[in-house]
């Protein structure tokens, strides 16, 4: 048997466990392509932290599109992006009008920014073709959309995914605020078009709070959180049960503590356990032989990435509560040299995305929830700092 668990970030999992209600969501708000008024432009936003399953959920979302006949333009927010979306809606223009039959299946491999092409062949981009558009994005748009509708097509699906960015001067953010006006022109005027973004909770509230990107603000939102501890055990049971894998109790509830909720890491503690037990039964005792391998992995591909990403302040921020878990806020803000009335504005986009979490007993204590996180700043693989803390306020126990 095939080993059941898929850690590849993005890859789709055996079981797509607990998100039912999001992909309810995305069928109203971005599958209404027939709809006079579509609630909230058509437009929803999913959004978490690296690890959590967004690349995942999208991969669901375009294949549930594909299978109702929508065809879908994928593209990663990568720097410039809008360029490669133009320039593969204005080969695939070209590509229908020279082609009326283009199925289903070549319209959406020619809509991949990624590597735009169709089966049997690749298209390479010319230099310079970005600046040799024949019409403005949102015309192009308009043409094609107008060409899958008169094809009895449904409309467009856009998914955009990991929408990041830094700083107000970044051109991914010119990008994103150039999409906004031309997709918004396209609700405006009624045409079947709808649009799935996701991206890292900091960078997307700060779009959020760009005037010129109206649409986000209206979009619906949906905000993906670790698991709990119960909810990771379901995970891996489920995963289990659809593949007819046999594994113990204890060996469950040790991999959902590694896994700290974080369906990534749900997944690569089940992949390295499964292979160390060669396939016919995980015990607890390959669980922890595949233990500080795991660790080892995690704490640099998902942590490690997440902590590098975060503004200078942040990281102090982070490092300080790793190495004095009981830190007051008085003494916080004397570490940043900065005012303690002050302090919750530092504070603010690091606890919207769920890495620091207020600690319900102790007034002006915050914890660092992000799995791993605290190992990583701390620069440790095995026990952290104020372990009991985060295992009261999270519900993991210690691993």
């Amino acid at each position: 048997m095939a080993n059941p668990f898929t850690p590849g970030f993005g890859t789709p999992p055996t079981v797509l466990y607990g998100r039912e209600t999001e992909m309810d969501l995305i069928d109203r708000t971005s599958f209404t392509l027939g709809a006079k008024h579509p609630a909230h432009s058509r437009a929803t936003i999913i959004t978490g932290n690296r690890g959590i399953g967004k690349t995942t959920l999208l991969t669901a979302t375009v294949r549930r599109a594909q299978g109702m006949g929508i065809p879908v333009l994928r593209v990663g927010a990568k720097r410039g992006f809008l360029d490669d979306v133009h320039y593969a809606v204005d080969w695939l223009v070209d590509e229908l009008g020279r082609k009326p039959n283009l199925s289903l299946a070549e319209i959406n491999v020619g809509l991949t920014a990624f590597g735009v092409g169709i089966p049997g062949a690749k298209l390479t981009r010319k230099k310079r073709a970005a600046d040799a558009h024949k019409r403005p994005f949102g015309a192009s748009m308009r043409v094609l959309i107008d060409l899958l509708v008169k094809r009895k097509m449904s409309g467009l699906l856009i998914v955009i995914d990991e929408m990041n960015f830094k700083h107000a001067r970044d051109t991914t953010l010119e990008h994103i605020v150039s999409f906004s006006s031309a997709y918004q022109s396209l609700i405006e005027d009624d045409l079947p078009v709808a649009v799935v973004i996701s991206g890292l909770p900091i960078p997307i509230e700060r779009a959020r709070r760009n005037q010129h990107i109206s649409f986000l603000t209206r979009a619906e939102e949906i905000r993906l959180d670790e698991f709990t501890y119960q909810e990771s055990q379901s995970v891996i049971r489920a995963i289990a049960l659809a593949s007819d894998l046999l594994i113990t109790d204890s060996a469950v509830e040790k991999m959902a503590a590694l896994s700290r909720g974080n369906t990534y890491m749900i997944q690569e503690i089940g992949y390295l356990a499964y292979e160390r037990s060669g396939g016919d039964l995980i015990d607890v005792e390959h669980v922890l032989a595949v233990r500080d391998a795991f660790l080892e992995k995690v704490i640099g591909s998902v942590a490690g990435v997440a902590y590098e990403e975060l503004s200078a302040k942040q990281k102090l921020i982070i490092r300080t509560i790793a190495e004095h878990p009981e830190i007051t806020p008085k003494e916080m803000a004397r570490v940043l040299g900065t005012a303690e009335t002050s302090l919750p504005g530092y504070r603010r986009d690091l606890v919207d995305a769920g890495i620091l979490v207020a600690d319900p007993v102790v007034r002006g204590r915050f914890i660092i929830a992000f799995p791993y996180m605290k190992e990583y700043a701390l620069r440790l693989k095995n026990e952290g700092a104020d372990s009991a803390t985060y295992d009261r306020v999270t519900g993991f126990p210690d691993v």
